[in-house]
């Protein structure tokens, strides 16, 4: 099936061509063909029995006038650590929590429900969003749904956490999805999947409902296959939630992001990093130098940084936040489940060893450990040199002036920092290491990243689909 952008699924809407009934059944089919047939990419958990009950309401609301904006009736998957209120479970793709139905939807699932997106189903993830073991659990996999496959072959890591989300867009299953991130769970999926994605500031997106690591970097965000797309589903997602008092002023710092897409670079002054410790290889260095050059070319001042990379160890605080926040989350679903706390968590995953210990639990026995607060001296030492050393990139854009960062590299300073960053295919497939391009940009600025994102974006053609053949 064609891939389709969110403008043209609006204009075939807008001209009655297909209705948000039939983008439902499109796309149904879509997972049909590719989730568990197929290349059985495992993308998809779980689809929602009520989405055409939902499209033919918003197609009624469409006939009589009332389009709630460019989300109307169009379908998005959520990662499943995000909570929804009816037919399908919230589990964090854990076995432990494969009956956990919510009965309430995350904030950001209300703000898409009014933006009048269809909710078509969750994704798979790393479970635990990837924070279980480190013994070699492989990204995208969980003890409730076993292993997501990369649309690009076997021998790709598909990444994580977000793993289902970026593989359903990428294999064109779904438009946008919703994914979280904590640091890279959004960006490292996007770029191994060679999609886009929005890191958004901490505090632009609200956690409530949220599956969380740690309040102090969790956030969710969009991903898609352009930028635009990423750009118009922050938009919906974005916004003040009195229940999580980081966003108390996203309502009014949010922007059209949408708007920024198209729009000239010139004037822009965009600093490239590199890392004197960890050295950009040839392909890096010449998708680099080719973005030099177009920025160059359309007004916008480039300026060269090249820095140690600093070391930086967010396990260890980590660890020491995670306990805390998953416990009050487990006491907001009180009643829903069985399961009311880590401990909990863990006695289950032992019952249950076979299934649920193939890669093993340590992360969450040491987090279940940890019986220092927040208060504890060590954590506050380890968080507060933590926090300076991912300032670095915005150290360097007050000292240079810059508007934004770009780098070939993923790296932790932005989540970990609470700024923005975008991750934006850089290249089309030629071996097995996607590649892409990294920004960097200053807390409220989103704008700025979408803007240059767009603009390398529609240079050249970055990304090509997924070429598997399915009858």
């Amino acid at each position: 099936m064609k891939e389709y952008t969110l403008d043209q699924l609006r204009r075939k809407l807008e001209r009655g061509t297909v209705t948000s009934r039939d983008l439902v059944r499109m796309y149904l089919k879509q997972i049909d063909k590719y989730n568990k047939n197929g290349p059985a990419l495992n993308a998809v958990a779980t689809t929602n029995p009520e989405a055409f009950k939902d499209a033919d309401r918003l197609d009624r609301e469409r006939a009589k006038g009332r389009v709630r904006g460019p989300l109307h009736g169009i379908p998005v998957l959520l990662k499943d650590n995000i909570n929804t209120k009816g037919a399908m479970p919230t589990t964090a793709s854990s076995f432990a929590l494969a009956d956990l139905y919510t009965g309430s939807d995350a904030f950001v699932v209300k703000k898409l429900r009014k933006a009048g997106a269809i909710i078509l189903g969750k994704t798979n993830l790393s479970e635990w969003a990837y924070f279980m073991s480190t013994d070699k659990m492989p990204s995208g996999f969980g003890s409730l749904n076993g292993q997501v496959k990369s649309p690009y072959g076997d021998k790709i890591d598909p990444l994580g956490s977000s793993t289902g989300s970026a593989v359903a867009v990428a294999a064109n299953m779904i438009p946008i999805a919703v994914g979280t991130e904590t640091n890279g769970s959004l960006t490292a999926p996007a770029k191994q999947n060679m999609i886009a994605t929005i890191k958004p500031t901490l505090g632009l997106v609200s956690r409530t409902g949220i599956i969380p690591i740690t309040h102090l970097q969790d956030t969710a965000g969009p991903l898609g296959r352009t930028v635009k797309d990423c750009a118009l589903l922050l938009e919906a997602i974005s916004g003040s939630d009195s229940r999580d008092r980081i966003t108390k002023t996203a309502t009014k710092k949010r922007e059209r992001y949408s708007e920024a897409c198209g729009k000239p670079i010139k004037g822009m002054k965009i600093g490239f990093l590199a890392f004197t410790n960890y050295p950009d290889d040839d392909i890096e260095k010449e998708l680099l130098a080719e973005a030099k050059t177009l920025f160059k070319q359309a007004g916008a001042t480039v300026i060269e940084l090249t820095v140690e990379a600093t070391r930086m160890n967010n396990y260890y605080t980590m660890i020491r936040e995670f306990k805390a926040d998953l416990n009050n989350y487990l006491k907001s679903v009180e009643g829903k489940t069985p399961i009311k706390s880590l401990s909990d968590v863990i006695a289950f995953n032992a019952a249950h060893a076979e299934r649920c210990l193939v890669h093993g639990q340590n992360i969450l026995i040491e987090a279940e450990q940890y019986e220092g607060g927040p208060n504890d001296p060590d954590y506050l030492e380890a968080r507060r040199v933590l926090i300076d050393q991912a300032h670095l990139p915005n150290n360097l854009m007050r000292e240079h002036k810059l508007d934004l960062i770009v780098s070939a590299k993923r790296t932790g300073y932005a989540p970990i920092a609470g700024s923005p960053c975008m991750s934006v295919p850089a290249r089309p497939l030629t071996d097995d290491n996607p590649r892409n391009l990294n920004l960097i940009g200053k807390k409220w600025k989103e704008s700025d990243l979408i803007k240059v994102a767009s603009f390398y974006e529609r240079s050249a053609v970055r990304r090509v689909p997924p070429n598997f053949k399915v009858k």
